[in-house]
């Protein structure tokens, strides 16, 4: 069963349970009619608890893939559900099934036992069978249809959320998931009122309340419950919130916001971003640090760009609507998630952490000194890269020892691209093409270097003080997949790499895994800090 596509499951079992639902009907009608049911116990009474289990069986099946479908047309696009005719039959489908299966539930524990009992039950259990037997199937049809509808409907996750059109979205990882003392509290206590309302359900029925209090009481309850709970887990949202970036998270979108950053915003974010500028303590409320916090996982890039057109009020943040381009904010939004992964990189260290890839880190083009061209997210890429940060004549004798292992590197399927930290003129890219058979990047270097500048700190050295240090040499190993593996760092790593053996056992590491799934096109929002897992096997 586990080979067969769910959505093949539900419509399966979907069209079991319509038919289940049907004769079941015509048992209720035939057994609860004129005829005595003493004439009719085995094609009455017995039918029809065989068929009310198997319905109720089939039925939850139905709920059950149908929620797997749902995820797999919502995919990671779940606020869509609020703003799409899709996501809004889905939640009508999901109240009806709700509905039908507190149906069935009390068609199969309640009523169809009391037909068993004395005259006067079984003659009130008759009435309610045929009532909501009836109603549970007009619901039914009006499922069918619902489906029909959404299958005609674009999903969720091909839909572009432009605008946002409420003031709050919910983000449970941002609220609950940092623990913070209200939230925690606030929906502590409406899971309590909840549990309340589902208490007071039973109390009733075992002390036997008007209807009307058996209904007001549990939805009063409830409706308590929501509204102390659920808005402890919403947030400010904006019309730019679920805005996807038209800039890719790419090297040379992060390295222009830096030379943005650098310009504009430094007096007021400091150097680092860390929120400590000059101008911080003038301001009414000082700046957030955005290195060593996580924001870029409490906030969508939308968010970031609505602050960046619109300001913050309260805060002394100004609206650079009109002096920067809409690239220029989103490049901007793009240094932000690089800041904070960057920082997260800390965690990465020469060894290669087994079959758990962590890091999806910015993209990047290049042209070498030979014309060839390429991408690090090459599709076709099947050999893992060492990515080679140098500066020059510093980095010479370290050339020399990767020239001595080209051959050892080439045989497991390891690239190596050097790129120059510093613009290197004719005779010293001269000396660096003969110091190693590797190609050296000329266009896109710049941009690389202080991309992956932001990958520099490790858990010894943080270097959170002032403008920060920039080694003279870093090294990054990408497995076929361009997640970021492993890095190296001589100023604070040792030796690390210059044992070969050491470096190639990383390689064979790395070759040994599984075929996982490659990083995304462009970031997402995410909940760890700016980082993307990669932990998905196919």
């Amino acid at each position: 069963m586990t080979a067969i596509p769910p959505s093949a499951v539900h419509l399966i079992f979907a069209s079991i349970w319509i038919g289940g639902m049907l004769a079941f009907l015509i048992v209720v009608f035939a057994a609860t009619g004129k005829h005595p049911l003493e004439n009719a116990k085995w094609f009455g009474v017995q039918t029809l608890k065989r068929l009310s289990g198997l319905v109720l069986l089939v039925l939850v099946t139905v709920v059950v893939t149908g929620l797997m479908v749902a995820h797999r047309m919502v995919a990671a696009k779940y606020a869509a559900v609020f703003v799409t005719n899709y996501g809004w039959l889905l939640i009508t489908k999901l109240a009806m099934l709700f509905v039908i299966l507190a149906i069935a539930l009390r068609i199969h524990l309640v009523w169809l036992p009391a037909l068993g009992k004395n005259a006067e039950a079984a003659a009130g259990a008759k009435h309610k069978l045929r009532r909501w037997g009836t109603i549970e199937g007009v619901f039914a049809l009006a499922l069918v249809l619902a489906a029909t509808l959404m299958a005609n409907t674009h999903p969720p996750i091909h839909v572009i959320i432009h605008d946002w059109p409420y003031p709050f979205r919910f983000d449970i990882a941002g609220t609950w998931g940092m623990s913070m003392p209200d939230v925690v509290m606030r929906v502590w206590v409406g899971t309590g009122v909840l549990l309340l309302a589902a208490g007071s359900v039973a109390l009733g029925r075992a002390k036997q309340w008007a209807s009307k209090w058996r209904l007001v009481i549990p939805l009063t309850l409830t409706g308590c419950a929501l509204v102390v709970g659920l808005p402890a887990l919403t947030v400010p949202a904006y019309p730019e919130t679920y805005r996807p970036t038209p800039v890719p998270f790419e090297a040379k979108s992060i390295a222009h916001g830096m030379m943005l950053f650098a310009a504009n915003c430094v007096p007021c974010h400091g150097p680092q971003g860390k929120g400590d500028g000059v101008l911080a303590k003038t301001l009414p409320k000082q700046p957030v640090d955005l290195l060593t916090e996580p924001h870029a996982s409490m906030h969508t890039p939308g968010d970031f760009f609505h602050w960046l057109t619109h300001g913050m009020s309260g805060t002394g943040m100004p609206a650079w609507g009109e002096k920067f381009s809409k690239n220029e904010r989103w490049d901007l939004v793009n240094l932000v998630h690089a800041i904070s992964r960057g920082y997260q990189a800390r965690l990465i260290n020469p060894r290669v952490l087994p079959d758990q890839p962590y890091l999806a880190p910015p993209d990047f083009y290049y042209t070498t000194h030979d014309g060839t061209s390429g991408r690090l997210k090459d599709s076709s890429r099947q050999n893992a890269l060492l990515l080679v940060v140098f500066s020059w004549p510093g980095s010479r004798e370290r050339l020399d020892q990767l020239k001595l292992s080209y051959g050892v590197l080439s045989s497991r399927k390891t690239e190596v691209l050097l790129v120059p930290m510093n613009n290197l003129d004719q005779q010293e890219m001269e000396a660096v093409m003969g110091n190693a058979p590797f190609p050296v990047v000329t266009q896109g270097a710049a941009e690389i270097a202080r991309t992956y500048s932001l990958f520099r700190r490790t858990i010894p050295n943080p270097d959170l003080v002032g403008e920060g240090t920039v080694p003279k040499h870093m090294e990054f190993l990408f497995d076929r997949f361009s997640y970021l593996r492993a890095r190296w760092i001589p100023e604070t790593d040792g030796a690390g790499w210059t044992d070969i053996d050491l470096l190639t056992q990383q390689v064979d590491q790395l070759n040994q895994e599984k075929e996982i799934l490659p990083p995304p096109g462009d970031y997402v929002h995410d909940t760890s800090g700016g980082m993307q897992m990669g932990d998905m096997k196919m």
